[in-house]
């Protein structure tokens, strides 16, 4: 016959493991980030273990560069950390759930859903930056200014004969 008390002990038991694994989850992603950096050095992006954005860091030299250029390059690099963000995470938890739990697996899934893809553009060391690729970050296929309307000279108006027939210039009230 099973004890009761040696079964409830056992049970706290377990509880305790399960309590301590999940504190030691939550404790390694409050402080699982991930740094990126631009490839001139002048941006420096890190986030979170969600992929939010946590730091940003600007080098003095982006003053000199278009706003557009620099903000592309931002979420360029902030891209980039994202999609890293689910590898470090699995590094990280695989020794605390197993690299091939259900869990693992899962959490995996939801963190990749939510994180986009490597950015388009590689940085190519060698070649001074971001490599060529089509279509850009922020393009529109239609980013074509439109033509120039054509000046025309304005009409003049033009003036109606005034209808007078029915009460002339009068005051129907006589």
């Amino acid at each position: 016959m099973i004890d009761p008390e040696q079964l409830l002990s056992q049970y706290e038991g377990k509880l305790v493991q399960a309590q301590a694994k999940s504190d030691a989850i939550r404790e390694n992603l409050a402080h699982l980030q991930v740094t990126e950096r631009s490839p001139d050095g002048q941006i420096t992006v890190t986030v979170n273990d969600a992929g939010n954005l946590v730091a940003l860091q600007l080098g003095q030299a982006l003053q000199r560069k278009d706003g557009a250029a620099v903000a592309q390059d931002v979420m360029r690099t902030l891209q980039a950390a994202q999609s890293r963000i689910a590898g470090v995470v699995q590094e990280s938890m695989a020794p605390l759930l197993g690299a091939d739990s259900e869990t693992m697996h899962l959490m995996m899934d939801k963190l990749r859903s939510a994180q986009p893809p490597p950015p388009p553009e590689q940085y190519v060391p060698g070649n001074g930056g971001w490599g060529p690729t089509e279509p850009r970050l922020g393009s529109i296929e239609d980013d074509t200014p439109p033509p120039p309307r054509s000046q025309q000279a304005p009409r003049p108006p033009q003036h109606r004969p005034i209808d007078d027939d029915d009460f002339g210039n009068g005051s129907i009230l006589r």
